[in-house]
């Protein structure tokens, strides 16, 4: 049951959160458990969560923005309020479930990459994609070292049958990527996931990191030899170029020129915009044996 002495900065404690975020979380629930309406669907939020009711996340979330103005508050920063409510709910679960404090703490880590870039973009504390977050409390998407995992249905008519269970990879902005650190992550998303030892694992992967301009990058790249994996099966175009934040830590405008060039990858992307290319992801296939 939420009540008044959750304790934000005690709830936060096992995350490198700044103390600006901290203190920004905490003043919005405290503005959030003064308003009647917001503290009310907080509250029927993580009773929902506890008895395993459908919380209607969405929902949850488009309310809290209906809020943000009473409670003086981004909305940005009141779609993160449900969620903070729930991470001791969520801890339970995790127990009960016979997972480990690592991987709910690698979990829920998710919530601190999304909150950085939120303020990296939009200068707030908060998260412009909170609707994503719920996977992590539904007990389906899981933190394994470097990398995220959940079970999904595979999306192309080959080389497998379409609909066959294959493993998705999620990379989280949480560092570079290091081939050592993916390789022991996929070891233990194999384990994790049932997967006898020895045989082939399929693994999937839906990013930017796969489209074909990454394989521009030096060879010795993070991304280039995490996506060399990957046999892509095809290439999503993306009208909105609703990625692009993720290269340039800014959102699109239209205006390419004024891109930054500084790394490698922005200038290959920047190129390609430039001279009127359209940019998306790539959707691979990574048969690993296990």
């Amino acid at each position: 049951m939420l009540t008044d002495a959750l304790d934000v900065k005690q709830l936060l404690a096992p995350w490198d959160y700044t103390s600006d975020a901290v203190q920004t979380y905490g003043r919005a629930l405290k503005s959030a458990m003064r308003h009647s309406a917001a503290r009310a669907v907080l509250e029927h939020t993580v009773s929902a969560y506890e008895a395993g009711e459908d919380v209607g996340i969405r929902d949850v979330l488009a309310k809290m923005d209906s809020f943000a103005n009473a409670c003086g508050e981004s909305a940005y920063t009141m779609r993160m309020l449900p969620y903070l409510c729930l991470l001791e709910p969520a801890k339970a679960k995790y127990a009960a479930a016979g997972l480990s404090e690592t991987i709910y703490h690698d979990s829920f880590g998710d919530l601190l990459w999304k909150t950085r870039e939120c303020h990296k973009v939009y200068g707030v504390w908060g998260s412009f994609v909170a609707p994503w977050f719920y996977r992590f409390f539904e007990l389906r998407c899981f933190a394994l070292g470097r990398l995220q995992f959940e079970a999904v249905s595979f999306q192309a008519d080959a080389p497998l049958p379409r609909g066959e269970r294959v493993i998705n990879v999620h990379i989280p902005s949480s560092g570079p990527l290091c081939v050592s650190q993916c390789e022991d992550a996929y070891a233990q998303a194999v384990n994790f996931f049932g997967f006898a030892p020895g045989n082939t694992v399929p693994f999937v992967c839906d990013s930017w990191l796969l489209h074909p301009l990454c394989a521009q990058l030096p060879e010795d790249s993070g991304i280039r030899r995490f996506a060399a994996n990957y046999q892509l099966l095809y290439v999503i175009d993306d009208p909105n170029y609703s990625d692009l934040w993720i290269l340039f830590g800014k959102p699109w405008d239209g205006n390419a020129s004024a891109l930054p060039e500084d790394t490698a990858l922005r200038r290959i992307f920047k190129r390609h915009l430039l001279s009127k290319g359209t940019v998306g992801r790539g959707y691979g296939l990574y048969l690993r044996k296990g």
